[in-house]
């Protein structure tokens, strides 16, 4: 393919506006809470702010992965740049908690077409090892830029809750790159045109799903609980540092996902999986024990090592298991699944913290984790993913 370190740069800079979607603002929490005192559902509300872009991803990924199945990828890729620049800033203006989760809800529908789009290119442009090497690069990419994200935004929330809202302006600049350096898959479009309808999603493809629902439900408890299982153990602690020790954990996250390609050579996609879950697992267990800001920082980084793993695994399985008629469709159902994770994550562990405590919370999460992922291990070769 010609300019293909420009295509590359491009497919990864589309990719990095789906990290920003949540943890962009993560550290800005606390604050957005205290800026509507009158409000009594204000902590609840604010951290559906950060997951509610999850649920319209959920919905809406199926219809982007169909619609550029049938129609192509690029056109929908620009229309989905706007909108997720307009609707990503909205929260500078927006004046009551229920608008922001409204703007909130439009960068969601954005946020599905890129992250859809994004893997099904890179599914069409690149073959063998090098597409494997372009999705770990993505995902390492994507945890990476999340950590420069992540620092900014709790940078900017020192000065005001609303600032980490900007960042997502940074859309309008990938406009152009789409336009000069991607073109529509040609031979994609005329596979589509010859077998659409014998195409379908395999059936192996729903382990996926829901190992991946699973994944990311688990990991969103870093930037969805950490802010406040911080500020309990430690009320001087600045969003700064909060969106530091979030950052630094992203930075881990992508190391592992650099070193995806290594790691694939040796296990199976579902030792992959059992591994992920065990170190976050581990990770979690040793959140819970942590007394003071500084102890919290072992268990994050060990939580990043895993989770860094399970989005290109996950995206490398079904972008070989599906066929280029049905990429969009596949990867748009892996990306439902994944959000519904993200959305449903507060409202999945909230009740346990509830019960108990945010300490608690981690701990009976972790126990639970260690276990599924052991036995996971042990039965691997029962798994349909074993052979993949």
């Amino acid at each position: 393919m010609k300019n293909n370190t420009a295509v590359k740069i491009t497919l990864l800079f589309c990719s990095m506006m789906t990290v920003m979607a949540g943890a962009t603002i993560s550290p800005s929490l606390p604050e957005m809470k205290a800026a509507f005192p009158d409000n009594p559902s204000a902590e609840t509300l604010v951290k559906l702010i950060l997951t509610i872009p999850g649920l319209f991803i959920a919905l809406s990924a199926p219809f982007s992965g169909w619609i550029i199945d049938r129609f192509g990828r690029i056109k929908l890729l620009v229309a989905m740049l706007i909108l997720y620049a307009i609707a990503g800033t909205s929260g500078l203006y927006l004046n009551t908690l229920l608008e922001i989760i409204v703007g909130r809800a439009f960068l969601g529908i954005a946020v599905g077409g890129i992250m859809t789009i994004a893997v099904a290119l890179i599914g069409d442009y690149f073959e063998g090892a090098e597409r494997l090497k372009t999705l770990g690069l993505q995902a390492g990419v994507m945890a990476l830029s999340g950590t420069v994200f992540i620092s900014a935004g709790g940078a900017l929330a020192d000065i005001s809750w609303r600032y980490p809202f900007l960042i997502y302006g940074l859309a309008l600049l990938a406009v152009p790159l789409v336009f000069i350096y991607l073109k529509e898959p040609q031979k994609a479009k005329q596979e589509v045109s010859l077998s659409k309808k014998q195409a379908t999603i395999p059936k192996t493809a729903w382990i996926v799903y829901i190992l991946s629902f699973l994944g990311m439900a688990v990991f969103y408890m870093m930037p969805v609980q950490i802010p406040f299982f911080i500020k309990s153990v430690d009320s001087s602690v600045s969003n700064g540092q909060i969106g530091l020790s979030l950052a630094l954990t992203m930075l881990v996250a992508g190391t592992a996902s650099f070193n995806f390609q290594r790691i694939k050579a040796r296990l199976t996609h579902f030792q992959i999986y059992g591994v992920s879950f065990l170190v976050m697992g581990l990770g979690y267990f040793a959140v819970s024990y942590a007394t003071s800001y500084l102890l919290v920082f072992p268990g994050l980084i060990i939580a990043g090592a895993g989770a860094g793993l399970i989005m290109p695994n996950s995206n490398l399985c079904l972008v070989t298991l599906a066929s280029p008629e049905a990429r969009g469709r596949a990867l748009g159902m892996l990306t439902t699944f994944i959000f519904l994770g993200q959305f449903l994550s507060p409202l999945m562990f909230q009740p346990i913290i509830d019960f108990t405590s945010i300490t608690e919370g981690f701990f009976f999460l972790s126990t639970a984790m260690i276990l599924i992922a052991t036995i996971s291990l042990i039965r691997n070769r029962k798994q349909g993913l074993a052979k993949v």
